[in-house]
């Protein structure tokens, strides 16, 4: 017999208690235990065709599920507010270390930010960061971006552009028109319903017209950049974002890479120095979270030691192929594929 606050607990009732920590899910909630079961019967055996969903690995579910749950660590390695922090630092760093070695990126020249809870956090992290209330943004199309505009109509002014409706392809030479009168301060290469590579390259220089940053948004193409299969928005884009559970194959959250160094330099020799890292990691925390997750941190790590193996090039490229193939079908059965063809992980058609 124990006190608790002045009421008596008996053995049995903490042995129970005990119990109830070491039970199984299927032995503790035989309710959510059926649904999970449901639920995965579903995924097997089902077609799944979303273009936002993807079967993650046992290992990122092993890391997802573990103790890492249990840690808050609000704050940055080595700049925590709490103690036993070591071992999610050691984690943080680890994650930070394959996010770049992932995609080749030289730790001189860019950093990331691996704490976003998922896609959208992460972008409006970065439009936090670096665009000022009421500035102006210029962005390809995503269906996230609209909504998260009609969730904020008074912080930010965007600039929608269209696709041209004969060919369905973006149309960059109107979409350059739009900045030069708009003068936005941030222009977004990313899409969530487009079947063709972006011209990054025309991008870049239509920020540089207009002295804008440029962001890209990867999430649905992610994974193929990671196994070289489409071209890589890093060599033109000031800042990336992605998720990590679609075509990464990890657990859902989101990464933040950004340049840093010198981003130009004038006539005089005058170099102006990226100071996004900063002003991205304020944003994130305290800005717009609090504390990391540190569970999907894990999960993101694996995911990404697995992304740098060329099992899972050999599965991005497969990707690709296994979409050609249907996009080539459906146009024999009479159907449309918007811009023709299908060049990504992904169909638009036109029904």
């Amino acid at each position: 017999m124990s006190l608790t606050n002045g009421h008596s607990v008996s053995k049995e009732t903490w042995d129970s208690h005990n119990q109830m920590m070491l039970d199984p899910l299927s032995v503790s909630d035989s309710e959510v235990f059926s649904i999970i079961k449901k639920e995965k019967h579903r995924q097997t055996y089902g077609l799944e065709l979303i273009a936002s969903e993807n079967f993650t690995s046992r290992a990122v579910l092993e890391a997802l599920g573990s103790c890492m749950n249990n840690k808050y660590s609000e704050g940055y390695p080595g700049q925590r507010y709490y103690g036993g922090t070591e071992h999610v630092d050691e984690l943080e760093r680890l994650c930070q270390k394959r996010s770049l070695e992932t995609y080749g990126l030289d730790s001189e020249k860019w950093g990331v930010n691996v704490q976003p809870y998922s896609g959208s956090p992460a972008n409006f992290a970065v439009y936090t960061a670096v665009v000022e209330p009421h500035g102006r943004i210029n962005h390809t199309a995503s269906w996230t971006e609209k909504r998260k505009y009609l969730q904020r109509p008074s912080s930010l002014s965007p600039c929608r552009n269209k696709v041209n409706p004969d060919t369905g392809y973006i149309d960059y030479d109107r979409l350059q028109e739009n900045a030069r009168l708009f003068h936005p301060r941030l222009i977004i290469a990313g899409t969530s319903c487009y079947s063709r590579n972006l011209d990054y390259q025309r991008l870049r220089l239509i920020a540089n017209e207009n002295g804008a940053y440029l962001m890209g948004d990867m999430a649905h193409i992610s994974g193929l950049v990671a196994a070289g299969v489409v071209p890589s928005p890093f060599e033109y884009c000031d800042i990336i974002t992605t998720t990590t559970h679609k075509t990464l194959r990890g657990c859902r959250a989101g990464l933040i890479f950004f340049r840093k160094g010198v981003r130009s330099v004038d006539a005089k020799g005058k170099e102006t120095v990226y100071n996004l890292e900063s002003l991205i990691n304020q944003a994130v925390f305290p800005g717009l979270q609090g504390g990391p997750h540190n569970h999907a941190i894990a999960g993101v790590a694996v995911a990404l030691k697995q992304a740098m193996t060329p099992e899972f090039k050999a599965y991005q490229t497969q990707v690709l192929v296994n979409c050609k193939s249907l996009s080539s079908g459906l146009i024999k059965h009479g159907y449309k594929i918007v811009t023709g063809e299908c060049r990504l992980r992904l169909h638009h058609w036109d029904i």
